[in-house]
């Protein structure tokens, strides 16, 4: 159930972090485009010239894409506004030609041209896509969505090309790579609200889009992704048609699934189907203040496919940010389908802490790497207690999401209700991740320095906290994976029953423990020295665990 927030309302619970926090908050240098969490570094991409941050601005709602041809190049856009006095807000983008690490920031694709809900993806031969809302010239109402293309990295782009006019909201966009029939279409979904129609698509590399076509349930609030085969996807929202002020869940929506097998065929006009997916609790959307995101969603429901050429190609993935039962506020929830979305499993919880009223998990984001990878990276306030403070979770799964890893924190905590622009209190509506072979990149929006801000991070699995991707060690053979799952051998070890001592053999020295605390009663059921399970560690559990020895002798060396 979502409920209202309260600032920090267990002071003495959380004191300890809460403290920890404050420090780290205190001594952060105002104009840092680096902030580090261990081993995983997020990159200020909204900078000047010389890398700087640029004080007084704000940027929000970032979209990525990465060059299939050259993994450097990467493409990051997000709503700019050049002063966090005013409303008026571009398009503004960055490229990076070495992998993230360093960002140019050229300004907006149109100066002076109001712009919002940026969406950009990239066509198998490496050219961009930037789809967008633009604004009539006084910056109120949305005039139609545009497309604009780059063929050299992003670092400039084509005349914007008209996808569909006024009444569209929330615009969506996905390219086909599939190499099939479709290979290089260009897909554009939105939130409409003049019409029924809400799909149009390119079949000439966005040089000009198709009259529009309309999909049952209007899906919104929601990402598309393209199959192996050219298969189209979209998961979002149910909208109601009219908004009932006397409905208590008016906020509540229903997540629906569509999908078209003929939009591949340019000889044909593009149908959809649409079934309601249950992932676990309703997609509900803030609409009181204390919440993590104000007036804001809570994140656009995600879709994606697994591309490999392994056992799970095919495979289809919903994760989004929900209402659960119980006094818990957000869940990350999870689907996935066998069968091209006919039919979809139970829903799985990722993120794995104890249900909390003060526990927000919002703003999920997921991809499927090309070695069948999933990752899932959301806004967390686990660790605060407080719905205004978040940090940045992650996990992943090598098994098509039937089991999932530790969730792991892998950036430092901001406040998320401050940097506000002018007339727009929230943190944009979205953030993006697409992985990678060997980990994830994650485009988003934070507060390190005061103000909302554009950041890069990498992400990656590392089971044995080593400070690199698991990936990159079993690749260059710092690691074992002798049953080929992607995990290191020494993350999968079983511990050794009678191995007291963790040191791989059982000998002298685990009996000796034993001897130790003879007479004793056991600490537990679980008590590992209890080898008899009686209840009390004694001498006929130093016996048994002889028996057990795997030293000749039970020698120490």
């Amino acid at each position: 159930m979502i409920r209202s927030g309260l600032r920090n309302p267990h002071p003495g619970r959380h004191a300890a972090v809460w403290s920890g926090w404050i420090l780290a908050f205190a001594c952060a240098d105002a104009a840092a485009t680096h902030s580090a969490f261990g081993p995983y570094i997020s990159i200020q991409v909204n900078v000047d010239a010389a890398g700087q941050n640029i004080t007084g601005d704000a940027a929000n709602e970032p979209t990525m894409a990465i060059n299939p041809l050259d993994p450097g190049n990467i493409v990051i856009a997000w709503r700019q506004f050049d002063s966090v006095q005013s409303s008026f807000r571009q398009g503004g983008w960055a490229h990076s030609q070495d992998g993230g690490s360093s960002w140019t920031f050229p300004g907006s694709l149109t100066p002076g041209q109001g712009r919002s809900n940026p969406v950009i993806d990239v066509d198998a031969q490496g050219n961009f896509y930037f789809q967008s809302l633009r604004f009539d010239e006084q910056g109120i109402y949305i005039e139609d969505i545009q497309v604009i293309k780059s063929t050299d990295g992003g670092r400039s782009w084509q005349e914007p090309v008209f996808a569909h006019g006024r009444g569209g909201d929330k615009g969506q966009i996905a390219v086909d790579r599939s190499g099939g029939i479709g290979d290089g279409h260009v897909y554009v979904n939105w939130r409409e609200t003049g019409d029924d129609y809400c799909f149009t698509r390119s079949i000439d590399g966005g040089a000009s889009f198709e009259l529009p076509v309309g999909i049952p349930g209007n899906p919104s609030f929601g990402t598309m992704a393209v199959g192996p085969e050219g298969e189209l996807y979209i998961a979002g929202r149910l909208e109601p048609s009219e908004w009932d002020e006397e409905t208590q869940n008016r906020n509540h929506y229903q997540h629906i699934f569509s999908k078209s097998l003929d939009a591949r065929d340019p000889d044909s006009i593009p149908t959809f189907t649409t079934q309601i997916l249950d992932i676990g609790g309703p997609a509900p959307l803030f609409n009181f203040r204390n919440n993590p995101n104000r007036y804001g969603p809570i994140g656009d429901v995600q879709v994606d496919v697994d591309r490999s050429n392994g056992p799970l190609r095919g495979k289809v993935y919903v994760l989004a940010t929900v209402d659960p039962p119980g006094e818990d506020n957000l869940d990350i929830k999870f689907v996935r389908s066998s069968d091209g979305g006919e039919t979809w499993s139970a829903p799985i919880r990722v993120n794995d802490d104890e249900p909390n009223k003060d526990s927000w998990q919002w703003f999920g984001m997921m991809g499927v790497a090309p070695n069948s990878r999933i990752d899932a990276v959301w806004y967390d306030t686990r660790d605060s207690g407080s719905y205004n403070v978040s940090r940045l979770y992650y996990a992943y799964s090598w098994d098509g999401g039937a089991t999932w890893s530790k969730n792991v924190p892998v950036s430092q905590p901001f406040d998320t209700t401050i940097g506000y622009p002018h007339a727009s209190q929230k943190m944009g509506d979205y953030s993006t991740l697409v992985s990678r072979r060997d980990g994830a990149s994650v485009a988003y929006t934070a507060t390190f320095n005061g103000e909302q801000d554009v950041y890069y991070l990498n992400v990656f699995p590392d089971c044995n906290e080593n400070g690199v991707s698991d990936v990159l060690d079993i690749e260059q053979g710092r690691a074992g994976d002798a049953d080929a799952d992607h995990i290191p051998d020494s993350c999968e070890t079983t511990p050794l029953a009678g191995d007291l001592d963790g040191d791989g053999d059982i000998d002298r020295l685990d009996i000796d423990l034993i001897l130790a605390v003879r007479n004793q009663s056991a600490s537990g059921p679980d008590d590992p020295r209890d080898i008899d399970k009686n209840g009390t560690i004694d001498a006929l559990d130093a016996r048994k665990l002889t028996l057990s020895c795997t030293r000749p002798r039970c020698a120490a060396e």
